[in-house]
């Protein structure tokens, strides 16, 4: 599991940061790197990271030094000179000096910076499988199992930074998350960012995570298709085959003809659609009648995830009216996928462990849990499946499966 957000000693800035939002880089790119994916310069938001022994190339706008040894760290903390590597006092430009805990940051990462540097958060993690981008905390549904329960305050902010991020995502990116709250509550700001996206990193495949009902109106859908973007699907979640369960879960009333609508109109204008189902308590007794009611009337969905229960944010006060058990719904799940893998339309099983799934549906199933949430229990070290498997929430905590234990 990493950790993405981290303790810096700040004592090597001079005043507050010149930038929140930095690409990291290593010095033997000095001479190579040319910036983020529109063209900017080392000296606009680039920040070199020097690891022991290793001399500070000048230009950069910002200099991170890496931690090494558990003594050498405390000693940085407390802002004490470092006995090998650069000294603060010839650095070049302002220093930053790093935690243990961001000893994985590497070129190509791309990092937020407050004004007064004492901390630091990863926001694109260029090693790892999956990154997301958060656009907004507010939300227009209020879910029963929501992992990132709505904030009705401005974060406008966020989008900004999102921006920011983009023009600064090294060449070899190719894979981009937008999630929320519901992005498409500021529709002129997720429009903007989407052009900006296109302009800068046409080559980037763009996964948004919506809850569809914005795409209901009209004239919103049409904007959002003429953006133009290459590759970009709309991640949107069904969760009943009628209106009264599914509103019920996301506690809306209406939603569910507002979802269906708009996926309707993003059909219409040939956008990739993927339904997510997140399986709970209330989803189990329905998901072969949910999938039936896909193949029958939304069969041109670019693809269906049957989700795993993460148990954080909402899902933990609302535990006895979400929880169920992996183990227990095998036989509803299996009945799901054979009903739309039969029909042709792909399937994946998302944040399932491969000990509590039928074997027959281990093809569907995706190592799909974020990086820095994501880690595997001791029973599971001596597991034959070990690497094919994508292990456990973190943020569930000791709500798993009573079932989990090695494959032999």
């Amino acid at each position: 599991m990493l950790k993405l957000t981290g303790r810096a000693d700040a004592s090597g800035l001079a005043g507050p940061v010149a930038d929140d939002v930095w690409r990291v880089c290593l010095p033997e790119e000095a001479d190579s790197d040319g910036g983020g994916a529109d063209g900017e310069g080392p000296a606009t938001s680039i920040a070199c990271l020097l690891r022991d022994g290793q001399d500070a190339p000048p230009g950069y706008g910002l200099y991170l030094m890496a931690a090494g040894h558990e003594a050498g760290n405390r000693l940085r903390m407390l802002g004490a000179a470092r006995s090998t590597g650069p000294r603060v006092s010839s650095m070049p430009g302002p220093v930053l000096r790093l935690g243990p805990e961001l000893a994985h940051l590497d070129a190509g990462d791309i990092i937020h910076v407050p004004d007064d540097g004492h901390r630091v958060a990863v926001l694109w993690k260029n090693s790892a499988r999956h990154n997301a981008l958060l656009l907004t905390e507010q939300c227009d549904n209020y879910c029963l199992m929501c992992s990132q329960p709505p904030k009705d305050r401005d974060d406008a902010w966020l989008f900004d930074r999102a921006r920011k991020v983009i023009s600064l995502l090294p060449q070899g990116a190719r894979a981009l998350g937008l999630t929320g709250g519901e992005p498409t509550l500021h529709a002129d700001a997720l429009i903007g960012l989407l052009e900006h996206c296109k302009r800068v990193a046409p080559w980037l495949s763009v996964h948004l995570l919506s809850n569809g009902r914005r795409f209901a109106d009209p004239e919103f859908t049409c904007r959002y298709a003429a953006v133009g973007l290459a590759d970009i699907m709309v991640g949107i979640p069904v969760y009943a085959p009628e209106p009264g369960l599914h509103d019920f879960i996301v506690q809306a009333a209406g939603a569910f003809e507002e979802t269906v609508h708009g996926i309707l109109n993003l059909a219409s204008l040939g956008q990739a659609v993927e339904i997510r189902v997140v399986v709970q308590r209330h989803t189990v007794p329905v998901l072969s009648d949910l999938a039936a009611f896909i193949v029958r009337n939304l069969p041109f969905i670019a693809q269906v995830a049957l989700m795993g229960l993460e148990m954080t944010g909402l899902a933990r006060p609302n535990s006895p009216l979400v929880w169920a058990d992996p183990a227990d719904y095998q036989r509803e799940l299996g009945e799901a996928v054979d009903i739309l893998a039969t029909a042709g339309i792909a399937t994946r099983i998302y944040n399932h462990q491969l000990c509590v799934l039928d074997r027959r549906l281990w093809p569907y199933a995706v190592r799909s849990i974020s990086d820095w949430k994501n880690d595997y229990l001791d029973i599971c070290r001596s597991c034959s499946v070990y690497d094919a498997c994508g292990g456990v929430f973190t943020t569930s905590g000791n709500r798993l499966s009573q079932h989990l234990r090695p494959i032999p």
